[in-house]
């Protein structure tokens, strides 16, 4: 199929491609994807450390809350009501006449985003072991997608909080079934989540420059440069 071809096409880095034209072999359909994807790991070899480690860096921020929003006042004094917004869904324990003010994510959505989160980190791991410019291009582009992500996250923090007349950051007061203060912030993870996405963009530029090899070379590669 066409699409594996075009995917092949994209994935394929210098050297597969090399040992691929050496060998005259023709890449095409899936059977072809795979042998990309074969062609990258037999001579695997890392470019890109700090691109790797500040993609981890964001996977693992998403696993922390990135808001937080706490709801005091009338009925809820001492009762400990909360919000906390993950990268991909809203964990709260407010009571069901508060729902109407507030948005979650469905299943389905949470599912997808999950999905592109770690399509980000794969990415930037894809392009942390291809050489060339096309392995500093994937990096840089999946440090992009990050920043993307995070200031998305922030523009359905900012739209969820001035629907009902707030701001993403300091308190303001709401008129529920009685009178409530809403007091929210970003925290430390969503701070990270940025950064990591900014290193990751800014380690494209250094790609290449130190290289770690994850392979053993076989004993043919072995004889023929003695």
């Amino acid at each position: 199929m066409r699409i594996f071809d075009l995917l092949s096409k994209l994935l394929m880095d210098d050297d597969t491609k090399r040992d691929f034209q050496a060998e005259g072999r023709e890449l095409s359909g899936f059977r072809g994807l795979l042998m990309v994807f074969s062609g990258h790991f037999r001579h695997l070899t890392l470019y890109n450390l700090l691109g790797v480690l500040a993609g981890a860096a964001f996977l693992a921020s998403t696993l922390n809350p990135w808001w937080h929003a706490t709801v005091i006042g009338g009925a809820f004094v001492g009762t400990g009501r909360t919000l906390d917004a993950f990268a991909f869904f809203l964990s709260h324990n407010i009571p069901p006449e508060g729902w109407r003010f507030i948005i979650e994510t469905p299943l389905p959505a949470s599912v997808v985003l999950v999905c592109g989160l770690l399509g980000y980190f794969l990415i930037v791991l894809w392009g942390a072991t291809s050489a060339g410019k096309k392995g500093m291009l994937f990096v840089a582009s999946g440090g992009l997608l990050m920043l993307i992500y995070t200031a998305g996250f922030f523009g359905t923090v900012f739209f969820a909080c001035y629907r009902i007349g707030g701001t993403p950051l300091g308190e303001f007061p709401l008129e529920a079934t009685f009178p409530v203060t809403v007091e929210p912030r970003f925290l430390p993870s969503y701070y990270y989540a940025i950064g990591a996405g900014v290193a990751c963009l800014l380690s494209s530029f250094i790609h290449g420059i130190f290289t770690i090899k994850l392979h053993r070379k076989k004993k043919s590669d072995l004889v023929g440069t003695a």
